[in-house]
């Protein structure tokens, strides 16, 4: 069951859905809400690129990572379905807002911050390495202190490959893009360190 909306962007919705298959009773430890990502493609390179994101999640594991479950098709509708772990809290931009001045003390940034530093190194040492290509605020979910934050929507990742080409169109979120997004070069792992 839908219960609400928690994501809006270019093809996809992302939705907040409870299993009403799983009671509470059942099993303390079972979640029962998870994030459902809604892809409406209209071409087959979107399908693809959609599954591919879906690829790279099922092969990580890391506490500062959203778990993925599956992938499901409705190719009547031309939808894909991408079932994840729901992490419950604001993204780092709406928290950002809040503060004074817009900013966060410095002790503030690196509690925040060492999760997501140790999610992109654990995502550079895969084999073949993986690449976000998209970390910016609101893309950071910040949990309670106890469970720390956690980097999601993996919908422009790629797996870098040292001796293939490859050029980067709309892969960057403005103002957040390291130069070469923008330029069309070649993305490797120093651009999400920028």
């Amino acid at each position: 069951m839908i219960e609400d909306i928690l994501g809006e962007g270019g093809s996809s919705t992302v939705y907040l859905v409870h299993d009403l298959h799983v009671s509470d009773a059942q099993d303390n430890e079972a979640p029962t809400l998870f994030a459902l990502k809604e892809l409406h493609y209209e071409s087959h390179q979107e399908k693809i690129r959609f599954e591919f994101e879906g690829e790279i999640l099922k092969k990580l594991s890391h506490p500062s990572l959203p778990h993925f479950y599956r992938v499901i098709e409705d190719s009547s509708r031309f939808q894909e379905f991408m079932l994840l772990e729901y992490i419950k809290g604001p993204n780092l931009e709406v928290l950002r807002r809040q503060q004074p001045n817009r900013r966060f003390a410095l002790s503030e940034v690196l509690t925040i911050i060492k999760p997501i530093v140790e999610a992109i190194a654990y995502l550079h040492h895969q084999k073949p390495p993986v690449m976000h290509r998209d970390i910016k605020p609101a893309n950071i979910i910040v949990q309670d202190a106890e469970k720390g934050t956690v980097l999601v929507d993996f919908g422009i990742a790629k797996e870098y490959e040292t001796d293939a080409t490859t050029t980067a169109i709309r892969h960057c979120s403005p103002g957040y893009g390291a130069p070469e997004q923008y330029s069309g070069y070649g993305t490797d792992p120093r651009t999400d360190i920028y």
